[in-house]
């Protein structure tokens, strides 16, 4: 649900029992598997429910408002077309019910919506999503464990959705969006639909350092090391030469990795 392609939208849910033996090879099978994330919307498409999963992906940590916001606005900007097609579906469609596969570089999401009613229609109607984040994921474990570090970034660009994968190494410095990041490379300035502490678990940590609560900077381009206002800040190599702050607590780690 975080933008990439889609495939094979429908209005009706697939089916989750297994079409052949049980061999964890089939799709069923390992969808069976995964952990599903589940959400409870008003009509509204505002948050009322979410289960420890769907709070994980969708709002990274206990100080990111999600209780009674909007779904659209916890999705990049490319994606949220998308999401609410879906949600749109499952309320105009005849068994109330609508299914999509979204494609990602960081995998496939097979998303289902369903239309509740709590009363007479159209007020009292919400919405039940459910995610299956596909993998080999056991239910129950982190998401994020076991996987390998990132050899390129996805990158979404325009109003278009459009995913973009480019090489790390071409990363200046990632700044914190909500639960999301941008990121500022040798050329361009854009929007990374994963999470700031997800990128740092999953980036080289000799390279990309945490120099502050809202920035992770990739050292090898450091143009300078500045004093403002009595703190220290790293000039980067990006067309914008920009200036990032280094927290006290880091200060000493950027002066012994930089000899400066």
């Amino acid at each position: 649900m975080t933008g990439g392609s889609t495939k094979s939208p429908s209005h009706r849910a697939p089916s989750f029992m297994a079409a052949g033996p049980v061999d964890g090879g089939s799709f069923e099978y390992r969808l069976q598997r995964t952990p599903v994330g589940v959400v409870v919307l008003d009509a509204a498409r505002k948050i009322r429910a979410a289960n420890p999963l769907a709070r994980h992906l969708l709002a990274r940590d206990e100080s990111t408002p999600l209780f009674g916001v909007d779904i659209l606005s916890l999705h990049p900007e490319g994606a949220r077309a998308k999401v609410g097609w879906l949600i749109d579906c499952a309320r105009d469609s005849a068994d109330g019910v609508a299914s999509l596969l979204v494609t990602t570089p960081m995998g496939s999401l097979v998303a289902k919506v369903t239309r509740l009613h709590t009363g007479p229609a159209p007020a009292n109607i919400g919405y039940c999503m459910m995610f299956h984040a596909q993998g080999e994921i056991q239910m129950g474990e982190n998401p994020e464990d076991g996987l390998g570090p990132l050899l390129k970034l996805p990158l979404m660009r325009g109003k278009g959705g459009v995913t973009t994968l480019i090489e790390v190494d071409q990363v200046a410095c990632l700044t914190a969006q909500g639960h999301y990041a941008e990121a500022k490379t040798l050329s361009f300035t854009a929007f990374c639909p994963r999470s700031l502490a997800d990128l740092e678990r999953r980036l080289d940590p000799t390279t990309f350092v945490r120099v502050h609560r809202r920035h992770l900077v990739n050292i090898r381009h450091v143009l300078a090391a500045e004093r403002d206002h009595g703190r220290l800040h790293l000039r980067l190599a990006d067309p914008d030469a920009t200036l990032i702050p280094v927290s006290r607590d880091k200060v000493d780690l950027m002066r012994r990795l930089l000899a400066v």
